[in-house]
């Protein structure tokens, strides 16, 4: 009898055990001291093939070793038809491609690109040509790094060289805010960091082979001591609130104005310790797939590294 006992409470406790690491509406995040780690069974990262991009020094850039762990980083999406345009049509973009980097500092640009076609970033001012590679399966991003270190402070343009936008023309090509824009390039003083997320619904694949609802990235690396400017880009019509409470960050996301037109929220926030901090999307999401995507890494849940 006794034996019974134990083997009902032994059973109790695993069922406990795996539903504390299994709900995906609790977040929880970690310190240096107290690092979060995902469960084994629960969370699994998508792989991406990944490219490095270099290039010589020039009058505008310092090239610098993509290692540099105390580069800024900035993350940028790119996206095949679907940003609305002034035409009423759906077009390629680089959808946070106008970004902020500070003079004399060390950036690392990350090229999220879910196109099957390579695209660059080119700006003759800055001695920039980055070559971004496609992506290998639909719904699966190629990453692309590249890192440089701007002297100058000033605005610059860039463009991308490779054609793309073919169904219309090639109408992106030739405008800012879809396959070219502006690289603000501050004063050395400045020690904001710029991080901007992309919300897209049943787009990423998963594991499962299925396209999920997800941030693009949903893992980032930021500074501690720093102020963060956090941007998130929703093309989604569903709300997804981004919070972290460990870093207390609180962003009541909502859905996009129309179809290629997204909702844009920003916050603020200063992260004082290195570690490894857990956010979650706070409403249900990616129902199709019994939420699926709030429970995995770099989907609808990810993890905020401060350096």
């Amino acid at each position: 009898m006794k034996k019974k006992n134990m083997l009902k409470g032994v059973i109790a406790f695993a069922v406990l055990a795996s539903l504390s690491v299994t709900g995906c509406s609790q977040p929880t995040s970690g310190t240096a001291n107290n690092t979060a780690q995902p469960a084994q069974n629960a969370i699994s990262s998508q792989k991406t093939p990944v490219t490095t991009t270099t290039s010589t020094a020039t009058n505008s850039i310092t090239r610098t070793a993509a290692s540099n762990t105390k580069s800024d980083n900035v993350y940028i999406t790119v996206e095949p038809g679907v940003k609305l345009g002034s035409d009423k049509k759906l077009h390629d973009a680089f959808i946070n491609g106008d970004i902020k980097v500070t003079a004399g500092k060390s950036v690392t640009l990350n090229f999220y690109n879910y196109d099957d076609g390579t695209h660059t970033m080119t700006s003759p001012e800055l001695g920039l040509a980055v070559k971004i590679a496609g992506s290998k399966k639909k719904g699966e991003p190629a990453l692309t790094t590249y890192t440089f270190t701007p002297k100058k402070e000033g605005t610059y343009s860039w463009y991308c060289a490779d054609p793309c936008d073919g169904p219309n023309k090639q109408w992106a090509m030739s405008q800012d805010g879809y396959m070219r824009g502006k690289i603000t390039v501050l004063p050395a003083s400045n020690n904001v960091q710029h991080v901007s997320l992309v919300i897209n619904p049943d787009y990423k694949l998963g594991p499962d082979g299925n396209r999920h609802d997800a941030y693009t990235p949903g893992d980032f690396t930021v500074h501690a001591g720093q102020p963060v400017e956090l941007t998130i880009i929703n093309y989604g019509k569903n709300k997804h609130p981004f919070v972290s409470p460990n870093l207390g960050i609180n962003v009541p996301v909502t859905g996009r104005k129309a179809a290629g037109d997204p909702g844009i929220f920003t916050t603020t926030f200063t992260p004082k310790k290195s570690g490894k901090y857990q956010w979650n999307c706070m409403m249900p999401c990616d129902g199709k797939y019994n939420d699926w995507a709030m429970a995995h890494d770099n989907y609808m849940m990810g993890f905020i590294t401060v350096q």
